[in-house]
This record gives structure tokens, C-alpha cells and sequence, in this order.
């Protein structure tokens, strides 16, 4: 993707779909395994509850409910650019797995079992300048 003279690249390939329309939303990418059913993000090859291989490539909720939450008051030494205090926790996914991610928005207000949705935001920047892009989840509005 590419924004003016600056690449939108993401933080780690895989990790979720590149929406080609306006209508369409992104989608985290994770694994079902066709004998057990375990789901995993991020996907897998192997399921670590039974060992099955291979295992389906599924699109995930793009919605889900915070399960647990810390609100981070000290910024992480060094290359972290971001605001503070922000916050980190795991969100809870209808697909039956439980996501480890970070926040868009203020952690003030939110709380366990809030309705958030999945969002891509810039994480920070390259040497050349290119945004690095990551997902975060952030409250759904009502």
C-alpha cells in the first residue's frame, strides 16, 4: 500500500487481509484445524491440540470482547513512539480464540467485556521513512 511517497508496509506478513474495495474491512487471519477445531492466531501449520497437519486458513471476527486489559503507564525503552499511558490486553474473538493486542484508544474508558473491532493503524516508521502498519482493536462506537 502505498500513501503519497510513503509505503504502508505491515509489521509482520500474514498477520491479516489487505481490503481491495472501499466497502471492504480487514480481517485478522488465524487456523482451524479440520480434526479438533481449535482455532489459533496467529495461523499455524501444525495444531498444538491434537498435531494435525495441515491445518484451514480462516478470516476472523472482525469483532470481539475485551477479555482482560492493562493500561501501561512507562514507555517501552528506545524505539516505541507512541503515546503513554496506552494499553495492551487480549480480545476475546466469536471464533473461539483469544487475541493478544494492543489498544487505539484511550485506556481510561475501556474495560473488560467492552465491544471492540478490529482496526490497522501506523505503529511507527522505517529508516526510508515508510509507515510500519499494525492491528489494534478499538472500542465499537454505539
Amino acid at each position: 500500500m502505498v500513501t503519497g511517497s510513503k509505503r504502508q508496509i505491515p509489521i509482520r506478513e500474514g498477520l491479516w487481509t489487505t481490503p481491495t474495495s472501499p466497502d471492504e474491512k480487514p480481517q485478522l487471519i488465524g487456523s482451524r484445524c479440520p480434526s479438533c477445531g481449535e482455532v489459533f492466531f496467529p495461523k499455524n501449520d501444525r495444531c498444538l491440540n491434537c498435531q494435525h497437519t495441515p491445518l484451514k486458513e480462516i478470516k476472523l471476527s472482525r469483532r470481539g470482547k475485551i477479555f482482560s486489559i492493562s493500561t501501561v503507564m512507562q514507555a517501552p525503552p528506545k524505539y516505541y513512539k507512541g503515546r503513554v499511558p496506552y494499553a495492551i490486553g487480549y480480545v476475546e474473538l466469536p471464533d473461539g480464540v483469544r487475541v493478544l493486542t494492543s489498544f487505539a484508544d484511550d485506556p481510561e474508558p475501556l474495560k473488560v467485556g467492552t465491544e471492540v473491532e478490529l482496526v490497522i493503524e501506523k505503529v511507527g516508521e522505517n529508516e526510508a521513512g515508510d509507515e510500519l502498519m499494525g492491528f489494534k482493536f478499538k472500542a465499537v462506537q454505539p
